[in-house]
């Protein structure tokens, strides 16, 4: 966890020098669109931001993935811990004691 946290930090630095660094107006073309002058820095703050909520979207269904194997061997876990505890009881009434 904490690797990640460093990378992003690091990761937030060069992207803020970049964006001081290049404040030159920039027309964008993709296929058939295309903007009127904008800065580059809006240009990689949105890139950036768009990255961020896609692995944010990415791990959020990775957690619910988790989330419910979980709760699933949980629920497996119960079922379990109660069959032991039948057994246990079905073995004490049916041993004789000396």
């Amino acid at each position: 966890m904490h690797v990640y946290l460093v990378g992003a930090v690091i990761f937030l630095a060069l992207m803020v020098a970049f964006i001081f660094q290049n404040p030159a107006p920039v027309e964008l073309n993709f296929l058939t669109f295309s903007t009127p002058e904008i800065s580059l820095a809006l240009v990689v703050l949105i890139a950036a931001l768009g990255g961020a909520l896609i692995t944010f979207l990415l791990d959020s269904v990775r957690y619910f993935k988790i989330a419910r194997t979980i709760k699933e061997l949980r629920n497996n876990n119960g079922a379990l811990q109660k069959q032991i505890k039948e057994l246990q009881a079905a073995k004490t009434t049916t041993t004789p004691t000396p």
